[in-house]
């Protein structure tokens, strides 16, 4: 923790000093960067040995021309990793409020069986995340005048991966005071097929042990072919997160 203060401290004072007679220097905000993928996990880090099993409580919402909800989908999923293989379970499921565990899950089931389940993140990734820190150029920004306590941290990609997958143009807040990551906003630069518009956000906890994990996910997006057009707004909760033993015993 006296790390993190340390660090943030430095940062912010350098970060007063700058604002006033130029932009921010890149070290300081690549270092931020780089502290923030030590102490965060994203779904990448969950379910890449760091964690045993994670339960998703996923809405889907899709949307009528007038932004009103016209179909929903609720479902909670349980994931287990065991030996680098995720294995997915359906607990409880439903459509437009009628319950649809039993077909859910069946099909899910049948799909796993055939190998047709991959369960991929890498679309909801950390800019800051190892795989991915060299894609992203960061620097800092002035205060959000709605939330002048935080820290705000800007990310885009470096000019040869403008558009390389999984490459994200947004800004995560950090809490000055103890120096970890609460949210992240951002929108990806290569967009998946038929997707015109896709808009993230992450929220984070606290876990003890651990650091700072992914609790919530919002994805609001917009896309489709000529006449079909979808509007859907995805809500992920991710609880009952269990460590892997050997992070367990750090």
């Amino acid at each position: 923790m006296c790390r993190a203060l340390t660090l943030v401290g430095l940062l912010l004072s350098s970060f007063s000093v700058e604002a006033q007679g130029g932009p921010t220097p890149t070290v300081e905000a690549e270092v931020l960067a780089r502290r923030l993928g030590e102490t965060t996990w994203g779904m990448e880090e969950l379910l890449a040995g760091k964690v045993e099993q994670v339960t998703i409580t996923l809405r889907v919402e899709e949307l009528d021309g007038d932004g009103n909800v016209k179909h929903t989908q609720e479902r909670v999923d349980r994931v287990t990793v065991k030996d680098g293989q995720h294995h997915r379970e359906v607990l409880q499921a439903s459509k437009d409020g009628q319950d649809a565990t039993e077909a859910l899950r069946k099909d899910l089931e049948e799909r796993q069986r055939k190998g047709e389940v991959r369960t991929a993140f890498n679309s909801v990734n950390l800019p800051f995340a190892a795989s991915h820190l060299a894609q992203h150029r960061f620097s800092l920004a002035s205060p959000d005048p709605r939330e002048p306590h935080r820290l705000r941290l800007r990310f885009e990609p470096r000019a040869d991966d403008t558009r390389a997958p999984y490459v994200h143009k947004g800004e995560a807040l950090v809490d000055p005071n103890s120096g970890q990551l609460v949210r992240l906003v951002y929108s990806p630069t290569e967009l998946p097929d038929m997707a015109d518009r896709v808009d993230v956000r992450m929220d984070f906890r606290a876990q003890p042990g651990v650091g700072q994990v992914l609790d919530t996910l919002h994805v609001d997006a917009e896309g489709g072919f000529l006449f079909y057009r979808k509007h859907l707004r995805i809500t992920a909760r991710y609880s009952n997160l269990v460590p892997a033993k050997a992070q367990a015993s750090r």
